[in-house]
């Protein structure tokens, strides 16, 4: 009992460390953090500078909404352009151009999308599992965007409900499945007149739409880059790479290492005869459930993450401590059919 205690602690401590390097929201972040802060408000202080749950917002990131009304009217749908873009990449220089938001209409009026986009409700809203291409909660990427923007509608309500205020967290990032200091973020807030209250004689077009963005000036319009930022990056890139491969190729290495050694001592063993030592069927079959509860479990975990979109590391390894345990029963089966030798009986 103490030794499948023990195996299932140290199952957990592996599955802990592969889970480490990928805290990255592919799917969107929350609606709220581990502190139920709003992620709209507080941002995304999984990426940026200081690493996972260190992370601080930055002007490098741009986030802009292009289509923005002055004032609304009630029940017209707005068309809205969002933009997450790293000052590096504006000004020509090597930066980011993946990424990522969250939108909040504090749940006012309807957000709508098209089927090409990639959105989805928020996760964590009350619409999160919901496969409609429209919520009156908060939305984000349902995955990764390579060019950082996304086109949405907004309806407004069908009431007067004064002034509406958005919240649009964007992450600009390196698309390396981490959450690191090699991503920028920020946090833009715009609010949208009510009905009636913003007036410029004839000229109804300038009340139309307008762009809102985030960022410093120096950022946005004359961003220079210096040699030393430029080799800065080169580090920070070239170390996020040697980790993530060097990742790879250790648990490549060991997953290889651990099928040799299998299948060298299934060979010898039939080559010579052999078999796995007695073991009563009394102490068998409980220790062939237990393995087989444990393959069954972590073949689900690996489907689901698979089917989620998971980082690859975390569904690779279910499967392959799955196929371990179901090995486990194989080998456990052939131990309860091995001949018994004298002592055993004794």
């Amino acid at each position: 009992m103490k030794r499948t205690v023990v195996r299932i602690l140290v199952l957990g401590f592996l599955l802990s460390i592969l889970a480490t390097p990928s805290v990255a929201y592919h799917l969107g972040p929350p609606s709220v953090d581990n502190n139920d802060n709003p992620t709209a408000i507080y941002g995304c202080t999984c990426h940026g500078v200081g690493g996972p749950l260190n992370g601080q917002p930055s002007d490098r990131a741009i986030v802009s909404v292009s289509g923005v009304p002055i004032q609304y009217d009630v029940d017209v749908t707005y068309n809205f352009t969002i933009l997450v873009q790293d000052a590096n990449t504006l000004a020509g220089e090597s930066g980011n151009v993946a990424g990522g938001f969250l939108m909040s209409s504090g749940d006012v009026g309807l957000f709508t999308w098209g089927e090409n986009e990639d959105i989805r409700p928020a996760l964590d809203s009350p619409d999160q599992d919901s496969t409609e291409r429209s919520t009156v909660y908060n939305i984000s990427q349902s995955d990764v965007d390579d060019d950082g923007q996304w086109n949405i509608q907004w309806t407004a309500p069908s009431n007067d409900l004064g002034p509406i205020v958005f919240l649009v967290a964007g992450n600009s990032i390196n698309d390396n499945d981490q959450a690191d200091e090699g991503d920028y973020w920020n946090v833009l807030s715009f609010s949208i007149n009510p009905p009636g209250t913003v007036t410029n004689g004839d000229d109804v077009e300038s009340l139309v739409t307008r762009t809102v963005s985030v960022g410093t000036y120096q950022n946005l319009f004359v961003a220079e880059i210096t040699d030393d930022q430029i080799e800065h990056e080169r580090q920070v890139a070239l170390s996020a790479d040697i980790f993530l491969k060097g990742n790879i190729y250790y648990w490549t290495s060991l997953v290889l290492l651990i099928l040799g050694a299998v299948v060298q001592r299934e060979v010898m063993e039939r080559k010579r005869g052999e078999s796995p030592a007695y073991m009563a069927s009394e102490l068998a079959y409980p220790q062939m459930l237990r393995f087989s509860i444990v393959a069954i479990v972590l073949f689900y975990f690996g489907v689901t993450m698979k089917a989620d979109e998971s980082s690859t590391v975390l569904w690779a390894s279910s499967f392959f401590c799955s196929a371990w345990a179901s090995y486990g029963v194989y080998r456990t089966w052939l131990a309860m059919n091995t001949e018994p030798s004298p002592d055993d009986l004794m």
